[in-house]
This record gives structure tokens, sequence and C-alpha cells, in this order.
């Protein structure tokens, strides 16, 4: 179920129609919610808030805020996480990244690429928590060829230490399609959330890419 943080929803049901009556910080902020979640991702009572910002920096991007349960929590609203440029943001149509509950106390944060452009893409990143913090635990990235009709893909598998891909590629004169699939094991625990595995795509979903382009028609 999707729901605004609850200060920034009374925000809005108090503040007028133009933000004029909203205190400087909450009428800076509020334009910049692209989605947000209460959701149960850590091991303790209640939910989570998790919300996806438009970063003040790098309009390019968004951060991705987790909250602890501001009412039913010791210290509610408390950051768990604080992830900036977690995910693409562009400014068109087929550009926004969106939240996504999933199963396993893990939450999906989706990013796209589809509003212009011969090849599309699509990019989820399955975050929950190990141990001690954030986890990404399952990462998937597809992209297509709008004139060949073409595609890859790649799915990794953190938790499980598992990965697939697979790249097809379509002769545009035969329309004749040939393609490949590709798995492998992925050694090692689920690595923390952080800048670094948010933004790099992991080696066999490179290695799909690269082999796609190296290929394609």
């Amino acid at each position: 179920m999707r729901l605004l943080p609850l200060a920034l929803l009374g925000t809005l049901l108090t503040g007028s129609a133009h933000g004029q009556d909203l205190p400087p910080a909450e009428a800076a902020t509020l334009p910049r919610l692209i989605d947000s979640l209460c959701i149960d991702l850590h091991p303790s009572n209640g939910c989570e808030q998790v919300i996806l910002l438009e970063s003040e920096s790098h309009p390019d991007a968004a951060d991705l805020i987790i909250l602890t349960d501001r009412r039913r929590h010791e210290g509610g609203g408390t950051p768990l996480l604080v992830l900036r440029g977690a995910a693409y943001n562009g400014a068109m149509w087929g550009m926004s990244p969106s939240l996504e509950e999933t199963t396993g106390r893990q939450l999906l944060l989706h990013s796209e690429q589809s509003g212009i452009g011969r090849t599309p893409w699509f990019q989820t990143l399955r975050i929950g928590w190990h141990e001690d913090g954030f986890h990404l635990m399952g990462f998937s990235y597809s992209s297509y060829d709008r004139i060949t009709s073409g595609g890859y893909d790649c799915d990794m598998d953190y938790a499980a230490g598992s990965w697939t891909s697979s790249a097809y590629w379509v002769d545009p004169e035969s329309g004749e399609e040939t393609g490949q699939e590709t798995a492998g094991g992925q050694a090692g625990a689920p690595p923390p959330l952080t800048a670094g595995t948010a933004q790099q795509m992991p080696a066999p979903c490179r290695a799909v890419q690269e082999l796609y382009w190296q290929r394609l028609p």
C-alpha cells in the first residue's frame, strides 16, 4: 500500500493549493517526492517508511531513504538508510523510478529509460534486511532494440548465489532469430546496499550486454 509520510500527508491536507502556507523546508521537499511505501522490512514491529526523492544536487538521480516506523517504534522516524543516487530519474515519461513491495520483507526499486532512443532499458534492485543492515538481495536488467526487436536480460539472485542471462538477435532482412542463454553461481553473501552496489552493473550483466552489442546485426 502506498502511503505518504504522515507528516507530509498532514501538510498536504492542511496546506493551501499553491503551497504558500507550507513551512519553507516542507515546501522545498514536497515537490521532490517521487514515491513512498510503508512496508515491513526490518525485523521489528511496525512498518518502515520508504521514500524516493529527487536528488537536490543531481535532478537525473533519485535518493532512497528508509525511516523507522514513526508511531510504533521507539525513536520513530530515525533514518535506517540514506542512499544518494540510488536510481536514475529522467525528466521525461518512461524515465521515472518507482517502489514496489515484494515477498519476504523485501523492496523492489525500479528504474528505467523507455521514453526515447533505440534501446530502452529496465532495472530492478531487490533490497532486504540481512544481519545488520540493508543489502542488495537481487539485481535484474533488461533491454531491447526497437529496430531489430532483439534484446538481452540478466538476473542476479545474491540471496540464492546464482545468476542467469540471455540474449537474442533478429536478422533485419530474414527475420531469423538466434539466441544464447547462460547461468552460473555467485559466491558470497548479498553485498551491503551502498551507492556502489546500487549503481554498478554486476559482471554477468555487463558480459551479456557486451556480447549483445558485439553481435548486433
